[in-house]
């Protein structure tokens, strides 16, 4: 392991390294939480090995040990990850009526590409509760070290923000910090979760309100009657192709631009460093793949990653494919696994809501520089 050489100060007792593979690892990863697996090294390493852009990773040590850590990255207007610009977010958010959002956009001065891009990213590269990592006896002052340190790295680099774009609301001290050193903020939407109960599909399905638990029913035995299926497959041995085409798909249905070609490096690298722990869930019907869900495996929480279906397919049963793979079946092998939550992360938060997941809000803190 080695420490960056850079031209400025970092705070004392704070390390920079621009390499997962300059990590202390080990010490890292003790930092992790349940609702940190897009902040281990081995998810960080394949985002290392995607984004195309610097990163750097900081961390705090006393008595020669991290009690907190944070990750960073720069994002410009090239990149093709949207949802972790901040020009992007804050105008997606003024756009869908997010609180604070369109005050926050009007009182920049200027364009929001103009004043806020290129920009440093702390806290991680991911969709949904980005935060400082720490240990139980990190302080505040741990903490704000690690912002401070953040807030340097982006104004040595001229870039002309800093952002913590999907802080969780339950980040109390994180938030305060944000706050005293002048960061404006607007709710960029809310991270689900869905509990699984240990006795399975029936638990839940018993939980719902009753009109709901009939649809579901409903769109079980609709399912059954087509002929659909979905199984639990190793992404070492998945049509990761077809897989892309149909991810590509979904994300044009939200006009973002992104070829199954462009989607392939990533889920080969998900592949190669999570190995056992990286599954995908796949419908098959009518002798070809019709959607899936790519899941990570983090202790006893299992997270949604990537999804995509064959909408020309679903345009032709009207079946809803969505909910089968990425709740009904999800939850059933999961409840066979002994997984206590499934991560659901942002966006179609009424759907997710309708199928008993709960939700915390997360908010964009934004300093100009």
């Amino acid at each position: 392991m080695h420490t960056t050489k850079t031209t400025i100060r970092l705070p004392e007792g704070v390390h920079a390294v621009e390499r997962t593979a300059d990590l202390p690892r080990e010490s890292w990863d003790a930092l992790v939480g349940p609702y940190d697996a897009f902040l281990t090294c081995r998810w960080l390493d394949v985002v290392e090995a995607t984004a195309g852009v610097p990163m750097t990773y900081l961390w705090r040590e006393r008595a020669g040990r991290p009690v907190a850590a944070l990750a960073t990255a720069v994002a410009t207007t090239s990149v093709p990850w949207a949802l972790g610009r901040p020009d992007v977010v804050l105008r997606n958010s003024a756009k869908d009526g997010l609180p604070d959002a369109a005050e926050l956009l009007a009182g920049l001065a200027g364009d929001p590409s103009a004043v806020l891009m290129p920009a440093l990213v702390a806290g991680g590269r991911h969709v949904g509760s980005t935060r400082v990592l720490q240990a139980p006896e990190a302080t505040g002052e741990d903490i704000e070290a690690l912002v401070r340190a953040a807030e340097a790295l982006a104004t040595d680099a001229g870039l002309a923000s800093a952002a913590f774009l999907y802080l969780d609301e339950q980040d109390t001290e994180l938030t305060r910090i944000l706050d005293s050193r002048g960061y404006r903020s607007c709710t960029t939407g809310h991270y689900s979760v869905l509990q699984v109960p240990p006795e399975g599909f029936e638990s839940y399905l018993a939980a719902l309100p009753r009109k709901r638990r009939s649809s579901v029913s409903a769109e079980r035995r609709r399912i059954r009657e087509a002929g659909l299926r979905v199984d639990a497959e190793p992404l070492a041995t998945a049509d990761l192709p077809r897989l892309a085409e149909l991810e590509s798909a979904l994300l044009a249905k939200y006009a973002i631009d992104i070829r199954p070609d462009e989607l392939l490096p990533l889920m080969h690298q998900v592949r190669d460093y999570f190995g056992d722990d990286a599954f995908v869930m796949v419908a098959h019907a009518d002798g070809g793949i019709r959607g899936f869900a790519m899941i990570l495996r983090h202790g006893d929480q299992w997270y949604t990653r990537q999804t995509g279906y064959d909408y020309a397919y679903q345009a032709r049963t009207g079946l809803p494919v969505y909910f089968e793979v990425l709740y009904y079946r999800l939850l059933e092998e999961a409840a066979a696994a002994g997984v206590r939550t499934l991560h659901y992360g942002l966006g179609s938060v009424q759907a997710k809501r309708s199928r008993g997941c709960t939700t915390t809000r997360q908010r964009c803190h934004l300093l100009p520089l």
